[in-house]
Formats: structure tokens, C-alpha cells, sequence
């Protein structure tokens, strides 16, 4: 109890008016887009403590009190941001409302040309490449063709050898198949190989 007391009766305790301007001024500051940061260091300017104690403060205390208060602030801060958004384009893309004279529509209406320009050229640009990179798709399809028409190309030729070599064999081993059954016959006929390597019956 002793402790407490001599923590209220200090004379860098917190009072309630404290506490009012700490929250009026971080409110200030969110609705008007700022940060707290700078609500705090504004706030120790004013009740000459330091940035770290109005933060704690207020993060440990006076937040608490001002939760309805800080949803509106917010909202006032979108509003608010919304309204000068819609300021902003309205002197990228309409006359000047702030200067309607003669004067202030042919500005603006030089801004409209002159954006008009640069998204015509941007356009331009954005053509080309699409037609740079629509060559080199056709370009590496027209390669990827040939690649696959030239393995087809290569493996025909593989592909007859390979047939006939096996017809070859298979007409040898038919004959020597013929030659065995005439062995075991018993018969054992003279042969002569011809001008083409075929082996051919001498009659006895």
C-alpha cells in the first residue's frame, strides 16, 4: 500500500490530464494518416517525458479506454484518404476545379494529350514485343519440327538395315535347318557356294 502510494504521489505520475492530451494527440495522428511514433514524440514534447513513457502509457493504460474512439479515427483516416485519392485523379484526368478559368481547362486538356501520348507509345512498345516474341515461338517450333523430323529421318535407314539382317538370318537357319533333316536322313549332299554367297546342291 505504501508502495502505491508513493508511486501517485510522484511528481512524474500520470495524471487524468495527461492521459486526455496523450490520447487526443495519438487520435490526431490516425486520423490523420500519421504514425504513432510521431504522436508519442509529439506528446513528450508536450508533457516533457520521453517518446518510450508516452508509448508505454499509453499501450499499457489510456488504449484501453479509447478502443471506440480509435475505430472511429480510423475510419475518419480512410475517409479521409479516399476523398484525397478521388482529388488527385480528378486533377490527373478533369480540368483543374481549383482553376476553371479559360487558362486552367487547356492545361488540363494539354495533361489529357500529353497522357494520351505516352500510353499510346507505351502501347506501341508493348505490340512489338508481342509480335518479337510471337517470331521466336514460331522460330523454335519451326526448329523443334525439324529436330524431331530428322531423328525419323536417321532411324529409317536403321530401321531397313535392321530388317534386312534378320530376313538374311532367318534364310540361313532355314537352310541349315534343311541340311540337318537330310543329315539325319542319313543323305549327305555336296554343296557349292554361288557369285552371291548362297549355298547351292552339287548334283552326284
Amino acid at each position: 500500500m505504501e508502495t502505491v502510494e508513493r508511486w501517485t504521489t510522484r511528481s512524474d505520475a500520470w495524471t487524468p490530464e495527461d492521459d486526455l492530451k496523450l490520447a487526443e494527440i495519438v487520435l490526431r495522428h490516425i486520423r490523420e494518416g500519421s504514425t504513432q511514433l510521431n504522436a508519442f514524440v509529439e506528446s513528450a514534447n508536450l508533457l516533457g517525458r520521453t517518446p518510450a513513457a508516452c508509448g508505454y502509457r499509453w499501450n499499457g493504460v489510456v488504449r484501453k479506454t479509447y478502443e471506440d474512439k480509435i475505430k472511429e479515427a480510423k475510419l475518419a483516416k480512410k475517409e479521409r484518404l479516399s476523398i484525397r485519392q478521388q482529388a488527385k485523379q480528378r486533377r490527373a484526368y478533369g480540368p483543374d476545379l481549383e482553376d476553371p478559368s479559360i487558362d486552367g481547362i487547356i492545361r488540363a486538356l494539354k495533361n489529357h494529350e500529353r497522357e494520351f501520348f505516352n500510353l499510346q507509345e507505351k502501347a506501341r512498345k508493348l505490340e512489338e514485343r508481342v509480335e518479337e516474341l510471337k517470331e521466336q515461338v514460331d522460330t523454335l517450333t519451326e526448329e523443334n519440327s525439324l529436330l524431331r523430323g530428322g531423328e525419323t529421318t536417321l532411324s529409317r535407314p536403321a530401321n531397313e538395315l535392321l530388317g534386312e539382317d534378320s530376313k538374311a538370318l532367318l534364310e540361313i537357319m532355314d537352310r541349315a535347318k534343311k541340311i540337318l533333316e537330310l543329315e539325319q536322313q542319313g543323305y549327305k549332299p555336296r554343296f557349292k557356294m554361288d557369285d552371291q554367297g548362297n549355298l547351292e546342291r552339287v548334283s552326284e
